[in-house]
């Protein structure tokens, strides 16, 4: 059965649309010059990350995913670092679902390693896809300065998520996302992520997207705030039955 001209030219509407978000990402990301990280004098700063994530339906409510990352700052002039995360997660109902994940980073100071737990409910309401995921993460990092010094990190993210679609092809979504800290030296708010999305199918559990990032950092010197813009490609696999 033949595509009618009125879904072609939806379907070409939303190809277009999509190369436009490609070329201004590219553009905002070609007009800033690089420059040195924050400071209290100069406390923002535009980031540029690019991910690639593999996603796996297993048997019996398993899931598992494969996340890689690429991170530029300094106004996207220097490299920040590459990230890879592994995780796995179980579905309890079809709402509710409990996961673990790892990660590791290198960075141009340090190296670290995370773990986390959590939990993410799931829900529809009057065509909104809406998902609350708290998770509990520990970081341990270790300084490229000479002596091998280390520090560790443990804070709670609280996500909350909407999405909706578009058109068939094409979904919005944004979420805020408070990471909560349990050092009584520290605010207990460490910052907020806070993020806007589109998410493009241009295949069978093939997506692309893009998404901004207004993130809050605070701390007992100074606050900072960093700008993100970012380019993600997400492809799903369906093993067994």
């Amino acid at each position: 059965m033949h595509p009618t001209p009125i879904s072609t030219l939806l379907q070409t509407s939303t190809v277009m649309n999509a190369r436009r978000l490609l070329l201004l990402l590219s553009i905002s990301a070609s007009v800033f010059s690089s420059r040195a990280q924050t400071s209290k004098a100069d406390p923002k700063d535009l980031q540029g990350w690019m991910q690639a994530s593999l996603g796996l339906n297993l048997p019996k409510r398993w899931d598992a995913s494969l996340d890689l990352q690429y991170r530029r700052q300094g106004d996207m002039g220097t490299f920040m670092g590459a990230y890879v995360a592994p995780s796995v997660g179980y579905g309890l109902t079809k709402k509710l679902r409990v996961f673990a994940n790892y990660r590791y980073a290198r960075t141009s100071e340090a190296w670290s390693s995370r773990v986390g737990i959590g939990v993410e409910l799931t829900a529809k309401k009057s065509g909104w896809n809406l998902g609350f995921r708290p998770q509990l993460q520990h970081t341990l990092r270790y300084a490229d300065d000479g002596d091998g010094s280390a520090s560790a990190k443990t804070l709670l993210r609280t996500r909350l998520q909407a999405r909706h679609a578009l058109t068939k092809r094409l979904d919005g979504y944004f979420s805020v996302e408070p990471y909560l800290n349990f050092d009584p030296s520290e605010y207990i708010v460490d910052n907020i992520r806070n993020t806007i999305g589109l998410r493009y199918e241009y295949a069978k559990g093939r997506k692309l997207g893009l998404f901004y990032i207004y993130r809050p950092d605070y701390s007992k010197r100074y606050n900072r705030v960093f700008h993100v813009v970012g380019l993600r490609w997400d492809l799903d696999w369906k093993v067994g039955g």
